[in-house]
């Protein structure tokens, strides 16, 4: 039996450049795009008329229910999480999140394929406040463990014991989506670094329910490896630019690292306005030519 865990991936916005981007190593680094004004700050819009705020929806109480196999002290932490985590304005949709919250602290704890519903009761209300109690009911299934971690069409990263370094859980260990989820992460975040923002990883789970355990065949889809095509700095004269660029972590030319991109964008965080009215990307993508395009805005904001 195989199931398909939720794809975990880095989804970049497309915005078309010209080849020559890449291609002419003289173009200057602080160039323009045409779309983006720099001769005034941008100006933020206020709403006058604002509805007034929902009532808040707060799960107090959480009782499970079903045959349990689950511990009571690991049963009172789920619960605990679901009441400190759970917040909304609309009941039905917080009953589904709490529900969601309780079937993936489930699963972190190798009850793979577990099955949670459930409903809420109201204990208190008031034009401000909803306190709900909510009831879970569980059905488990068995609790499974991790055989093993395989990697099929790796092609920029070889070594199959680093790959499998990026998942702290062992073999032999109880099976935690969240340990999954985390060494997904870390395999995007190595690829980001070496410039394949593209990058997806596919798992494909196998489940032997004779021996209550499961496998994973970890598929890839490195995608192209991207360049700094351009690096635009708005709002400084030439000779702060300069200097900027020259001590600017991520250079252009280079692989586009999205470790140096977030390097650089905490170096100027302090003093790069964050303005709501910003209506462009801070870097665009040209999937053509696998470049990226990156912009540091100082320009000033208006209210």
């Amino acid at each position: 039996m195989r199931r398909t865990l939720a794809q975990i991936g880095f989804l970049a916005v497309a915005f078309l450049l010209t080849d020559e981007d890449l291609v002419n190593s003289q173009q200057s680094t602080t160039n323009v795009p045409s779309e983006i004004k720099t001769d005034a700050p941008c100006t933020t819009l206020h709403t006058k008329d604002e509805e007034p705020p929902a009532a808040g929806v707060s799960i107090v109480e959480v009782r499970f229910v079903g045959s349990l196999q689950m511990s009571v002290p690991n049963q009172d932490q789920i619960a605990d999480s679901i009441k400190q985590q759970t917040r909304g304005t609309i009941p039905d949709a917080v009953k589904d999140e709490a529900l969601e919250r309780a079937r993936a602290a489930w699963q972190d704890r190798g009850y793979f394929k577990v099955q949670v519903s459930g409903e809420t009761k109201t204990l208190t209300s008031n034009p401000v406040s909803q306190n709900l109690l909510l009831i879970v009911h569980v059905d488990e299934g068995s609790q499974y463990t991790l055989r093993k971690i395989t990697f099929v069409h790796n092609k920029a990263i070889m070594d199959m014991q680093a790959l499998r370094g990026f998942f702290s859980i062992k073999d032999g260990e109880i099976f935690s989506r969240e340990k999954i989820a985390a060494g997904l992460q870390n395999l995007r975040e190595a690829y980001g670094e070496l410039g394949y923002i593209n990058f997806t990883a596919v798992p494909d789970t196998e489940l032997n329910d004779e021996e209550q355990m499961i496998s994973l065949k970890i598929d890839f889809d490195e995608g192209k490896q991207f360049y700094v095509s351009r690096i635009d700095v708005l709002g400084l004269d030439e000779a702060a630019k300069q200097e900027l660029l020259s001590d600017l972590p991520i250079k252009h030319g280079q692989i586009f690292s999205s470790r140096l991109w977030e390097k650089s964008l905490l170096k100027y965080a302090s003093t790069a306005p964050d303005c709501p009215c910003r209506l462009y990307e801070p870097h665009r993508f040209d999937e053509h030519s696998a470049t990226v395009a990156v912009t540091l805005d100082f320009r000033p904001c208006s209210d």
